[in-house]
């Protein structure tokens, strides 16, 4: 009888202490959770930077080809007027 008895307290302190690791990686795992929920939350405010990063840095690139392109409007109207103007003067209305 004392055997069982030694071998039962043997068996309740395994289960004392595995019940105990258990709750010791409850815990972890809750942890881990929190932390997960906490880099999810910034990985998604860095990609909004990174979405208005990569708008700014588009509307940057554009600017040069505007610029351009209203040099050449310019240019254009400039020659066409003054085709014209040679044209109406030509006519003798200039």
């Amino acid at each position: 009888m004392d055997e069982m008895c030694m071998e039962h307290s043997a068996h309740a302190r395994a289960i004392g202490k595995h019940d105990e690791r258990l709750d010791a990686h409850g815990r972890q795992l809750d942890t881990l959770a929190e932390t997960l929920a906490a880099l999810k939350e910034i990985e998604r405010q860095n990609q909004e930077r990174i979405d208005a990063m990569d708008s700014r840095i588009a509307e940057l690139e554009a600017q040069p080809a505007k610029r351009w392109e209203k040099a050449v409007t310019v240019s254009i109207t400039g020659v066409v007027g003054a085709v014209v103007g040679m044209a109406l003067a030509a006519a003798g209305m200039g």
